[in-house]
């Protein structure tokens, strides 16, 4: 039932010329459920889906809609492009934490082992 309510509700929001000569009621029964209904209930206010905004604030609203879309588009651009400059070789570094950081620095810590070096004597033919 929940779904049917929502699959109408989304139709009437998508498509508002189906809408325009629909009456809707929102009615709440008495444990304070919410339904959506087109037809009148007890209690139920009738839905209005008009836009009641002006001329100028519908295009205002639409100025700005586009100006963050052209935005929106541009910093994901430009965030792509800093993404690949931080890692041309598709590896990117992991700085070590805070934590561990300290925990080296620490007057307790222990001192890392000494690493050996290797010294390799190639044999010549002669």
């Amino acid at each position: 039932m929940k779904t049917l309510l929502a699959a109408a509700a989304l139709t009437l929001m998508l498509h508002p010329t189906l809408a325009q000569n629909k009456k809707v009621f929102r009615c709440e029964d008495a444990s304070g459920r919410v339904t959506y209904s087109d037809e009148a209930c007890r209690g139920g206010k009738e839905l209005t889906n008009a836009d009641e905004r002006s001329a100028d604030q519908r295009k205002a609203a639409a100025d700005v809609a586009q100006r963050e879309e052209k935005l929106a588009d541009r910093l994901t651009r430009e965030r792509i492009a800093a993404e690949k400059a931080a890692r041309p070789g598709g590896a990117a570094l992991i700085p070590h934490s805070a934590a561990e950081k300290a925990a080296k620095d620490s007057p307790t810590a222990k001192p890392a082992p000494k690493k050996k070096k290797t010294v390799v004597v190639a044999k010549t033919q002669g």
